[in-house]
């Protein structure tokens, strides 16, 4: 029965028109209506309505004021300033398949220890839990005051494995670097064509963090001076790259490129260990490799926490960044040097043979 000229309110969600009646409720976003005759009674109109609200809510479950996934948005909004919003996003995506229409006030320690033991049971990494409880301990805190996440108090983060630093070769990145500007040249090539390239020449030859290459804005470099100032991570601070010929061809491809923004980290990896980066060694690892070099190259280690972009005391600098080669490390090994003699090779015994091939070999 349509909706018939002027229609006045009657009660909450209930309108007269000279056709009769009209109920109405949204649930969930979703509008759930009916026409009611001109007799009915408020009390049959009220009754209407509570049956609408029934209905909604058992056929359209959706997110409620005060659910974990109606506060996604919002927290995404906050957040898409950062360099790692679409982490942020996947982690969200991961609590919601879990607890989304939860309200948030309801959530205790339970559920996320249970989300921690569904997530390991199939197979992901301690370090990708720990960041997912620390996205939805970000979440509550934003959404609902510093208050909110106090029930992670009490739970202990995964104990991560120490990941080893494997250095990366010279060769091995000059021979990636090749097969990507190879790739470029295929047609139908199927990726960013050069701008993957360069930022991989950004990345292993500063040594500077992916977020911080995703931050980059042109007027952050300044390639007359040789000059890039990153826009630091993790609370860091460097005072600028002077870029050297390797550095300063990395950012002309980048500049040319248009390599500027945000690219997603896996599909990074992806592509580069498609053009023969090893699958077992993590990208990350020719950051380390760099600052390693660096320090036994003679460089302070004050001067490499600055590159780095680390903060505090230097701890963290010292604890990776040590060195081993043309340092006090190596030079502890030469002083031990000769307690074995060197090692004398034992020389291979003769295989023993039978009486018969000795006969034979005493004729012969």
């Amino acid at each position: 029965m349509p909706r018939k000229g002027k229609r006045t309110t009657v009660a909450k969600g209930i309108y007269r028109d000279s056709g009769g009646f009209e109920v109405r409720i949204t649930v969930g976003g979703v509008l759930y209506a009916e026409r009611m005759p001109a007799d009915s009674t408020i009390e049959e109109l009220k009754a209407k309505r509570a049956a609408l609200e029934s209905q909604g809510l058992t056929e359209s479950p959706r997110a409620e004021r005060g659910s974990l996934r109606a506060a996604v948005p919002s927290y995404l909004r906050l957040k898409a300033h950062l360099a790692s919003v679409d982490d942020l996003e996947d982690d969200c995506d991961a609590w919601c398949a879990l607890i989304g229409d939860l309200q948030r006030h309801r959530i205790t320690e339970l559920h996320v220890l249970n989300a921690r033991a569904t997530w390991l049971a199939a197979g992901l990494s301690p370090k990708t839990i720990n960041d997912r409880v620390g996205t939805l301990r970000n979440l509550l805190k934003t959404i609902d005051g510093k208050k909110a996440a106090h029930l992670f108090d009490d739970i202990t983060p995964l104990a991560v494995p120490k990941t080893i630093i494997r250095r990366v070769s010279d060769a091995l990145i000059l021979a990636v670097d090749r097969a990507l500007q190879e790739r470029e040249q295929q047609p139908h090539c199927h990726f960013d064509g050069a701008k993957t390239r360069a930022r991989f020449r950004v990345f292993v030859s500063t040594g500077k963090r992916p977020c911080e290459i995703m931050r980059a804005e042109p007027g952050d470099v300044d390639l007359e001076a040789r000059v890039w100032v990153p826009r630091d991570a993790k609370g860091g601070y460097c005072p600028g790259v002077y870029l050297n010929d390797d550095m300063l061809a990395a950012w002309q491809l980048f500049v040319a490129a248009d390599a500027w923004g945000a690219f997603n980290h896996a599909s990074f990896a992806r592509v580069i260990r498609n053009a023969g980066w090893p699958q077992d060694v993590r990208p990350y690892q020719a950051r380390h490799t760099m600052w390693i070099t660096a320090r036994e190259r003679g460089v302070p280690l004050d001067v490499i926490a600055d590159g780095a972009g680390h903060k505090g005391d230097g701890a963290l600098t010292k604890k990776f960044y040590t060195g081993v080669l043309n340092g006090p490390l190596q030079a502890m090994s030469e002083r031990m040097d000769g307690r074995f003699q060197g090692w004398p090779v034992v020389p291979k015994r003769t295989p023993a043979v039978s009486g018969d091939r000795k006969r034979r070999t005493a004729q012969a």
